[in-house]
């Protein structure tokens, strides 16, 4: 298992002065640039902001993806599987109905059938994202586990946990993390995101931040599930802090990522 951490300035740097040691840079697909500048010093892969669900699909360059992969080391195509509260103004968020459920896998579904017939199904890793419950933007259909199941098995697709998704939406809904993350389909997982979760100033849960003694235990618990053989190994696991951006800057703390990179990385290459 590769160790990722996202590419920003400060990790390059600490990286040039032997601070920290990763494997690869994980990019963004926006700048060409900003890949190029990462490879000078690491390999890296790209994150795509691929979404499947609200018919994305039709309107994406598949040259440039197609570029963008062949020129890094990125074995995957990542999608995020989503349903957005505004495409089902009439559903409850949190909506149970099947046929309401399967209007939104059925959405879901069309749209990996394009990327299928691009890329390749065995080549595309789908993504758990957050849901927050009422007032929100994403349905629950999106993150429910059954849901996500039968889509990676009648896709034929990977899957990729990202866990501060995760716990944001065990959070926001109030159910258990690990129970939850257990009946993902993590027996065909490709992909590891790993990074902390923290309020922001009106206490709405965000991640992309330092890791906390919560988030530690728990990225600890599913190592050890993986590791032990009961889900499957991924390619890459990938500390989720930094990056480049008005979105990322402010949470590129060089001091962080010094004190936690390093960490990360002995804990995902520790003895078995």
């Amino acid at each position: 298992m590769k160790v990722a951490v996202n590419y920003s300035v400060e990790a390059k740097k600490l990286l040039s002065s032997s601070a920290i040691e990763i494997d690869l840079f994980k990019c963004p697909d926006f700048s060409m640039e900003l890949i190029q500048d990462g490879t000078e010093i690491k390999p890296s892969y790209i994150h795509f902001g691929l979404k499947a669900g609200n018919d994305q699909m039709k309107n994406i360059d598949w040259g440039l993806i197609r570029d963008l992969q062949s020129q890094t080391q990125t074995p995957y195509i990542n999608v995020h599987a989503v349903a957005m509260a505004k495409h089902y103004p009439e559903y409850d968020v949190e909506t149970s109905q099947p046929s309401h459920i399967s209007e939104m896998t059925d959405a879901i579904l069309r749209d990996i059938e394009i990327l299928d017939g691009e890329i390749g199904a065995e080549k595309v890793i789908i993504e758990n994202v957050i849901c927050r419950g009422q007032g929100e933007n994403m349905m629950k259909a999106a993150i429910d586990p059954e849901v996500l199941s039968n889509i990676v098995k009648k896709t034929g697709c990977g899957f990729l946990l990202d866990t501060a998704h995760a716990q944001m939406s065990s959070k926001s809904l109030g159910f258990d993390v690990k129970e939850y993350i257990s009946r993902l389909p993590v027996d065909q997982l490709k992909e590891l995101h790993i990074t902390g979760i923290q309020p922001d100033s009106k206490g709405r849960l965000r991640d992309s931040m330092p890791m906390t003694e919560e988030d530690w235990e728990l990225a600890f618990w599913v190592l050890k599930k993986i590791k032990n053989g009961e889900w499957q190994e991924p390619w890459v696991a990938a500390l989720e802090y930094g990056g480049v951006g008005p979105a990322f800057e402010w949470r590129s703390d060089e001091a962080v990522l010094a004190k936690q990179v390093p960490e990360f990385y002995e804990m995902v290459k520790g003895a078995r």
